[in-house]
């Protein structure tokens, strides 16, 4: 039996996998999108976010750039990106580090206001 994934044996990339793969592989290696572009020979990071978006789809030399700038085999991009939890809109939230979640010292007690003279 044949699977949509693979004909005669060999398994087929599915075009919309790539922009999730090259982002897994991306992070995996702990790159930025900038530091990609630049070891992949590309003239400014959008062109890595637009193919991670999907907003375009690379040519081989593009691939084979970002095999060898991420220092993978073509085959990486056949396997199925792992499922991701959907991005939410707007601005991350910030991360607290845990030093910060510990109580915080209780504040010194006030002291009573001053009475005024009068005059």
């Amino acid at each position: 039996m044949v699977s949509p994934s693979s004909v005669f044996g060999v398994r087929i990339m599915n075009a919309a996998w790539f922009s999730g793969r090259l982002r897994e592989l991306r992070e995996a290696a702990g790159l930025s999108r900038k530091s990609l572009a630049e070891r992949a020979g590309l003239q400014s990071e959008a062109g890595i976010r637009d193919v991670e978006q999907g907003r375009r789809q690379p040519g081989w030399e593009m691939v084979v750039a970002l095999c060898q700038a991420l220092g993978v085999g073509c085959n990486a991009f056949l396997e199925e990106p792992a499922a991701r939890a959907p991005a939410r809109g707007g601005r991350p939230r910030k991360t607290v580090a845990p030093a910060q979640l510990q109580e915080k010292p209780a504040l010194p007690p006030k002291k009573p206001a001053r009475k005024r003279r009068s005059k």
